[in-house]
């Protein structure tokens, strides 16, 4: 039993992880895309691609037909969560990574373990250790060491960035709650299954509402694809194994490792200016997630 039980944790965590690497990995795929497409139709078709791979997924697994007979409460959770989380989040880091770059956007997007615990620990019941603490603390302080580059000057611009990069944050705590919410009395892959086609639709409508220019070419298509693939699908449903195997308080925290990744990413894959600053803030938020599971 105690063997099983450490195994079962360590999956859990090693499932947290790898769904950060896929996340960063997504997100770096995408933001090449965005000197093109407006962050509200790029985070559209990364969802549309995202429903035209997940529907064969729910057949092969024989999931297709248990949709019909899903609890109501439980799918009303993951589809909220998946237009807050998914749809209003990822939309904001979009944007914010086109006036502070991905690097900047994803650090401090990733402060959302801080939320996403205290939320944990007053609606799911889930416990409060003292060593949370110290790792928000180490977080909380890398996310500091941020605004303290010399290099960045705080204009409207600057400015801008960094507020809609704490609203995607505090946007992804309340998704991460409510989809393990959600997750109680539905499965991974039947939550997967309906909260994508029903985000596209309300992405798709509001960016008919807030119409703006956009070049979709082929290549922009293909890692709108790619992005797609990797951080909603692959990286959605290990993540849900992650909260089903060791909770939101441990899978959260432990996922935002994620901006070490994206750091990494982006300056071999964009060629993005990456600071000593910026990678001991990626390094101070990766550490600090280890005090928190």
């Amino acid at each position: 039993m105690k063997n099983t039980f450490h195994v079962t944790k360590m999956l859990g965590e090693a499932f947290a992880v790898l769904a950060a690497i896929l996340w960063a990995g997504s997100m770096v795929v995408a933001a090449k895309t965005l000197r093109d497409v407006g962050p509200v139709r790029a985070n559209a078709f990364k969802t549309l691609f995202s429903v035209a791979t997940m529907l064969p997924i729910a057949f092969l697994m024989g999931e297709f037909q248990n949709l019909f007979y899903l609890d109501f409460y439980g799918s009303l959770y993951v589809i909220i969560a998946a237009i807050i989380g998914f749809g209003v989040g990822d939309t904001l880091l979009f944007r914010s990574i086109g006036l502070i770059g991905v690097s900047r956007s994803y650090t401090i997007g990733y402060s959302y373990p801080f939320f996403a615990i205290a939320l944990a620990t007053v609606f799911l019941g889930e416990p409060f250790l003292l060593r949370y603490t110290f790792g928000a603390v180490i977080i909380f302080f890398g996310i500091v060491n941020i605004f303290l580059e010399r290099n960045v000057a705080f204009d409207k611009s600057n400015t801008k960035g960094f507020i809609i990069a704490f609203a995607a944050a505090i946007s992804w705590s309340i998704g991460t709650t409510l989809v393990a919410l959600g997750l109680r009395t539905i499965n991974i892959i039947q939550a997967n299954t309906i909260r994508f086609p029903l985000l596209f639709i309300f992405l798709f409508i509001f960016s008919i509402l807030r119409p703006s220019e956009s070049r979709l070419n082929k290549e922009n298509l293909s890692l709108l694809l790619l992005s797609g693939i990797l951080g909603m699908i692959i990286g959605g449903i290990v993540f849900l194994f992650s909260i089903q195997l060791i909770g939101v308080a441990r899978a959260a925290p432990l996922s935002s490792s994620s901006p070490l990744w994206a750091a990494i990413m982006s300056s071999l894959y964009l060629k993005e200016k990456i600071t000593w600053r910026v990678i001991m803030s990626s390094i101070m938020v990766a550490v600090g997630t280890y005090f928190l599971f």
